[in-house]
């Protein structure tokens, strides 16, 4: 910074205490000349998902990727969020996170790799609460040729296997639990 005060690039204002204080949009500007990038979009949120643990590196594939696909666009990346988490789950914390930030008018845009990574059920309901609150959704892959009755089957299957491995991972969880009892009486 101080090379750009020398070089007229960049003004500064001085506080009552002997303090710089610059412009943003000067050092913004500044920023992405030096960077050999423009900066085209500000205020963009990246959301990377996955169901399993067993799928993890698939999660930072599609990490990097959303990173790479937002420099070559020239956006400014402000919040960074993945997690692993089920589409169907309504309490993840990363998602939560993207949401709090859009409300707060922080994300203008919302850049995930697939639909289904933002949610399994429901997308255009999230894409219009986006929309009321300034903020856009950018799916970098759309699924084509799928008509809307495959979506609708696609969408009912995920939910039945959603809840019945949550009634059969629970009724699992509590025959370890009985049996773990059972070995210590």
């Amino acid at each position: 910074m101080h090379r750009w005060l020398k070089d007229g690039k960049l003004t500064d204002h001085r506080t009552v205490g002997g303090h710089r204080r610059y412009d943003s949009a000067e050092v913004e500007a500044l920023l992405s000349v030096s960077d050999g990038v423009t900066v085209t979009e500000k205020n963009v949120a990246l959301y990377a998902r996955v169901s399993t643990q067993k799928q993890a590196g698939n999660l930072t594939r599609q990490h990097e990727r959303l990173i790479e696909v937002c420099g070559e666009r020239g956006y400014r990346i402000v919040l960074d969020c993945s997690e692993i988490a089920s589409g169907l789950n309504d309490n993840r914390r990363q998602f939560f996170k993207v949401i709090d930030a859009a409300c707060k008018g922080e994300v203008k845009k919302v850049v995930v790799e697939h639909r289904d990574r933002l949610t399994r059920f429901g997308f255009r309901t999230i894409e219009r609460f986006f929309k009321g609150v300034g903020c856009t959704v950018e799916v970098l892959e759309q699924v084509e040729g799928k008509s809307e009755h495959e979506e609708l089957v696609e969408d009912i299957l995920t939910i039945i296997v959603s809840f019945s491995s949550r009634i059969y991972g629970a009724r699992g969880g509590r025959k370890r639990k009985d049996n773990s009892d059972a070995e210590s009486a």
